[in-house]
């Protein structure tokens, strides 16, 4: 067997999740990360999308969850890029929206604390507060695991945006691949969206019959279940009226006669 580069096994665990599109800039530390995408990414769909701004990375990815409901990826690179993705990932937190953050970061002799790098920044805190799961990879045998936990908290139970801080020496380091473990997402994640139990269903339903004057007040989470057609043929069932949260706009159309604009 061949030695890769953790770079190398990173993309290949993006590829093992069916990853499309990592949304990002260019910067020194990322560099194995996008080659790993050249050499690999082609043959199997990967594309890196280089934006503008760091800032647009995370709402494209953002904007790549709300319309397929699968995770966006975007990166970032040491310090200034990192930082810049913060606006666009906390409105993928607000909202709930699935989203893997890579950044990468100087090396692990150097790091948490600092040792005098530039551009240096301690991006677990930073990312903290607006993510719902954050690590560090400070080896290169660990980076399957850490990515699959990755997928795997970002798209259980309520859905919010997690964070892989990658130190480059990790990332150019090598080793032999026979030494990893690459597992199928069915083995570490569910691959279906959520149902909620039968009982409690029955329960929403019987009181929406027996209220005198019923409401419904869909919220974003319609949108993302592709669910409207369902409000709408339960709204005219009940001939109730419907308000909409502003994530949610867009669920029924506003000339519909079961429905009226939230303000």
């Amino acid at each position: 067997m061949s030695a890769v580069m953790g770079a190398d096994v990173l993309v290949k665990c993006l590829i093992q999740e069916d990853v499309r599109f990592v949304f990002g800039i260019p910067g020194g530390q990322l560099c194995p990360i996008l080659d790993a995408i050249r050499r690999f990414g082609a043959d199997a769909g990967l594309q890196f999308i280089m934006t503008r701004h760091e800032q647009a990375a995370a709402h494209m990815a953002d904007a790549y969850a709300r319309v397929t409901g699968r995770p966006g990826v975007c990166l970032g690179t040491v310090g200034p890029g990192a930082a810049d993705l913060v606006p666009g990932v906390y409105a993928a937190w607000a909202d709930s929206i699935p989203m893997v953050v890579l950044t990468a970061q100087n090396q692990t002799w150097k790091s948490y604390p600092e040792h005098g790098s530039m551009q240096s920044l301690d991006q677990i805190k930073l990312f903290e507060p607006i993510t719902k799961w954050s690590a560090r990879v400070t080896h290169w045998k660990r980076i399957p695991e850490l990515v699959q936990r990755a997928f795997r908290a970002t798209s259980s139970g309520r859905p919010r945006p997690v964070h892989l801080d990658l130190h480059v020496d990790v990332l150019v380091g090598t080793d032999e691949e026979a030494n990893l473990t690459y597992l199928a997402p069915a083995h570490y994640r569910a691959e279906r969206e959520p149902v909620a139990p039968a009982e409690l269903i029955e329960q929403a339903a019987r009181l929406l019959l027996s209220a005198e004057r019923p409401l419904l007040h869909p919220g974003g989470g319609v949108l993302r279940s592709g669910a409207w057609d369902e409000v709408r043929e339960l709204a005219e069932y009940l001939s109730a009226p419907v308000t909409t949260s502003q994530g949610a706009c867009g669920v029924l159309q506003r000339d519909s006669a079961s429905s009226y604009a939230a303000m």
